[in-house]
């Protein structure tokens, strides 16, 4: 006997892949949580409701004049709503009020219905309207809002009269996720109610460039000096997606070539920085025929992708068709992880907060997915390594419980770390033309296309495309907390070892032991052989084989799963016969989709391999006649098959053999 170290693989050498730059989860976190330490504070947050139940809106269109000395917004937003109760005789669209503190705010000074004013009520962050008559059942009504004010954004950093950072020049912009469109519009606050379009038209001084989602319909020069630009958005938005970035702007072009047609990818950036970042801006195309490939078709193709800076040095926002970035953003992984989000966050958004994993996990892999195009699986699994890392330091549920601060829904280990994990296993799980099958599904699902979503939605098309039901999968690792420790203990000898695999789990865990298929990398002399198992018991034991005499075992070899391991020793019995030439060996037992049957012939003849279930029913039957004697080994595909108990039988000239075999 003579003892081996089992080799746990856990971790790939972060050394296999030097970082392209700054991560883009970080900085899209960063973006969006921008007062640590005030946010848990805040009144706004802890609200957290969806808006008025009773309307659903389908149209924003916002006219807005902006100055900056004094810094004032005079708005008019006009709002198409439609009646989801039989009788509404009152509903209310969330405005921020004036704060007693600072004395910013908006006033609204009148409501009307072409040129009728309603009756109206501003108070508690609440613009409580009477419309002209009880509203019945998807019965629509058209207002406009007419208000004026200072934006009252001092704790959220919502709507910002702001300067450049090495100059004075000013710049004005907005960044609403997840509870600030109501601090400078009026709107219900809510993702789960997306517009079918909107509209945005900013006068401002004529220096200005002024940008938002969309296209770009107009520019107007006016006779009091200043400049009015019109964007409109053909496309379903969410109220915190709407958006305005207003500068000096210089203006630099590339181009994305989809087929026949040509979309323009501008980016607006500072006179004085545009130069340090063209070489990283000119990457968006290659970025934009990637995630296309990937993905699925660009979104908004009919529009326009771009950047916008604004004043947050190292943060991001995926505005729909813009994204807002800082200077210290505009680098390749954080452009990645934006635009990955113009399909997993603008096209399909997260129904609710809870759900936010579906918007930062999604774009957060998005970068994982770009650094595999460019620096190979060695460096794809150098960034995973470091979304494990974090991962580990996950507190709670990947399903946000909290919802009532910005640190809660923004956790960078949790939603963005563990949410890439989750997609990271996933595709271990169904392999990866599965897996990249799955996300373009799930991406033109047509109830999901420009829709929202939640967990269950991406499962429902996970376990179509795959064939596998996955709901242990997604049960456990996004409602669930925590992650396994293994440890393993092999034994026996020849060409087969048995693998005791337990979980001891002693960080607190939700569930108490996880269920997953786990690769084993089965070594010898003649050469190593991957086995998948199913793990479903924190303590199982497993019969792998080896291409000749086994001499050691590597759990999980390509790190799929989210994990810890404790080392332990492997003794393997190198005297141990080989099976009798008799014999019949299945495995692995118990397995998933296949199973490998390997019997003897001692005397040549027709042999029927056959695979029944409980009720004494042959689900599979193979027939070969006139075999020659000697060693044979026969894959059986269990696609399909239902989990359960089977019985494998053979039959030689010989007699039968028989073997129970569980299939998970």
């Amino acid at each position: 006997m003579k003892t081996l170290s089992i080799y746990l693989l856990f971790l790939l050498p972060l050394a296999a892949y030097a970082q392209l730059d700054t991560q883009g989860w970080q900085a899209c976190q960063a973006g969006k949580v921008r007062y640590f330490g005030q946010l848990a504070d805040n009144p706004k947050a802890r609200l957290a409701y969806p808006g008025d139940a009773t309307i659903d809106v389908t149209y924003y269109g916002l006219d807005l004049r902006l100055t900056t000395t004094p810094a004032s917004l005079r708005g008019a937003a006009t709002i198409t709503l439609k009646s989801t109760s039989s009788t509404l005789t009152s509903f209310f669209l969330d405005l921020n009020s004036t704060s007693a503190t600072t004395g910013e705010g908006l006033r609204v000074d009148s409501v009307k219905v072409s040129n009728q004013k309603l009756s109206f009520q501003h108070a508690q962050n609440k613009l409580t309207i009477t419309p002209p008559q009880a509203l019945t059942t998807g019965q629509a009504l058209t207002l406009t809002v007419f208000y004026h004010g200072i934006p009252n954004s001092s704790v959220q950093g919502s709507f910002k009269f702001d300067k450049h950072e090495s100059t004075t020049d000013p710049v004005i912009w907005s960044l609403s996720e997840p509870y600030g469109a109501p601090d400078w519009f009026p709107c219900r606050d809510t993702p789960a109610d997306k517009a079918d379009s909107s509209s945005v038209r900013i006068t401002a001084p004529a220096q200005f460039v002024s940008v938002s989602n969309g296209k770009l319909i107009s520019i107007t020069t006016n006779i009091d000096g200043t400049k009015t630009y019109l964007w409109k958005n053909s496309y379903p938005i969410a109220q915190y997606l709407i958006s305005i970035a207003v500068s000096n702007y210089a203006q630099y072009d590339t181009p994305f070539t989809y087929g026949t047609q040509t979309m323009p990818v501008t980016h607006y950036i500072y006179p004085e920085n545009l130069a340090s970042v063209q070489s990283s801006l000119a990457l968006t195309p290659s970025m934009l025929q990637l995630f296309t490939n990937q993905f699925g078709t660009y979104p908004f193709l009919r529009e326009k992708y771009g950047h916008a800076q604004f004043a947050w040095a190292n943060g991001g926002m995926e505005h729909q068709t813009i994204t807002s970035m800082g200077i210290s953003s505009l680098t390749p992984n954080v452009i990645a992880h934006e635009l990955a989000h113009q399909w997993f966050g603008d096209k399909i958004t997260c129904r609710d907060w809870q759900n936010i994993w579906l918007n930062e996990g999604f774009a957060s892999y998005g970068e994982a997915v770009y650094t595999e195009s460019v620096s190979g699986r060695a460096g794809y699994q150098s960034y995973m390594n470091t979304f494990m890392n974090n991962a580990r330091l996950a507190v709670g549920s990947v399903y946000v419980q909290d919802i009532s601060s910005f640190n809660n829904i923004f956790n960078s280990n949790r939603s963005y770390a563990k949410g890439a994990t989750v997609l990271h296993m996933l595709r271990g799980v169904v392999g990866d033309s599965t897996f990249f099958r799955v996300l373009r599904t799930y991406v033109a699902t047509p109830t999901l296309t420009y829709n929202t979503a939640v967990t269950e939605d991406f499962q429902a098309v996970a376990q179509q495309v795959s064939g596998k039901d996955l709901g242990y999968f997604f049960k456990q690792w996004i409602y669930g907390e925590g992650y396994p420790t293994y440890k393993a203990t092999i034994t026996g000898g020849g060409k087969f070892a048995t693998v005791r695999l337990q979980q001891s789990n002693t960080k607190s865990t939700n569930p108490a032991s996880f269920t997953m298929p786990v690769q084993m990398l089965v070594q010898s002399a003649a050469g190593d052989t991957t086995v998948t198992v199913f793990n479903n018991s924190a303590d199982q034991t497993f019969t792998v084989p080896g291409r000749g005499a086994v001499t050691n075992v590597v759990i999980d070899p390509n790190n799929w799963i989210l994990k810890t391991v404790e080392s332990s020793t492997t003794s393997i019995v190198t005297a141990i016969p080989e099976p009798a030439k008799t014999g019949l060996r299945v495995y692995p037992n118990p397995t998933t989709e296949t199973l490998v049957v390997d019997f003897t012939l001692s005397e040549r003849g027709a042999v029927t391999l056959s695979l029944t279930n409980l009720l004494g029913q042959q689900v599979k039957t193979t027939n070969e006649s006139n075999l020659a004697p000697g060693d044979y080994s026969r894959t059986l595909s269990l696609r399909g098959l239902s989990a359960g108990r089977y019985t494998v039988t053979v039959e030689t000239p010989s007699g039968l053999q028989s073997r129970v075999v569980l299939v998970r």
